[in-house]
């Protein structure tokens, strides 16, 4: 009877063991879990800081060409309206000479 009981005193040490070392299992698989969890949101952080850090430099990109173009623009502009005033000088000498 004694060594009946210790035998099952023995399985129970046993089966406390196991019960331990499988939460322990547990709370190192969802510690891993949050550890690979946490790293892809940063590295998921970075990928759109990096994306939206293109875009910015693109669209700076875009408004410098708008800008250099607007101003090549007006250079134009500024040369068509010089000669439009010299015509027009010209033909208000033309009609004067003609009163």
């Amino acid at each position: 009877m004694m060594i009946a009981h210790a035998m099952h005193g023995g399985m129970n040490d046993y089966t406390t063991i196991n019960s331990l070392a499988g939460m322990a299992f547990v709370i190192l698989l969802i510690a891993l879990g949050v550890v690979v969890i946490v790293a892809l949101t940063k590295v998921w952080q970075t990928k759109i800081k990096t994306a939206k850090e293109e875009l910015y430099q693109k669209q700076a990109q875009d408004a410098i060409q708008a800008q250099q173009e607007t101003a090549r623009q007006q250079e134009k502009l500024l040369e068509e309206m010089g000669e439009i005033k010299e015509r027009l000088a010209a033909i208000e000498r033309i009609l004067k000479e003609v009163e």
